[in-house]
């Protein structure tokens, strides 16, 4: 019991001293990881646990798509909003047909965006990197890629 209070304390404090920007990475890196986890529980047909990381990365993708500033973002973040909109309307289809194709989809996509991402805000420390107009201009380009591939 002390272990697991332990772990969840400590990823309290992990979440509410991270800037911004690692925070992002973190909500793509758990939603990247649970859709992972939906994808193995289907394949393994275990259908209680894709359900169930299924609707963790659902919930994640949610977050994100909430947390859009389209006064700051733009054209960026309406396109964003489209895409995770279509991520979640995908991935309701994927637990419909229960579908892994559908899944994977959704998990290259994330990843596409993520990988972006990191390589601004791990490529300059400063946590006001995340907000520069060449950060709008990378993601931009991750999210046209994102489109081309639909």
């Amino acid at each position: 019991m002390y272990g697991k209070n332990a772990h969840n304390a400590y990823q309290t404090v992990q979440v509410t001293t991270t800037d911004r920007g690692r925070l992002l990475l973190m909500m793509y890196e758990g939603a990247i990881k649970f859709l992972k986890q939906a994808k193995a529980g289907l394949e393994a047909n275990d259908i209680a646990k894709f359900c169930r990381f299924l609707s963790k990365a659902q919930a994640i993708i949610a977050e994100l798509m909430n947390t859009l500033d389209f006064e700051k973002g733009g054209d960026i973040a309406r396109d964003l909003d489209r895409l995770y909109d279509f991520m979640l309307f995908y991935l309701t289809e994927a637990n419909l047909y229960r579908d892994g194709k559908r899944v994977a989809k959704v998990i290259g996509l994330i990843d596409t965006i993520y990988s972006a991402y990191k390589e601004i805000i791990e490529g300059r420390k400063d946590a006001a990197a995340a907000d520069s107009p060449e950060t709008s201009k990378q993601v931009g380009e991750a999210v046209r890629r994102v489109q081309i591939s639909l």
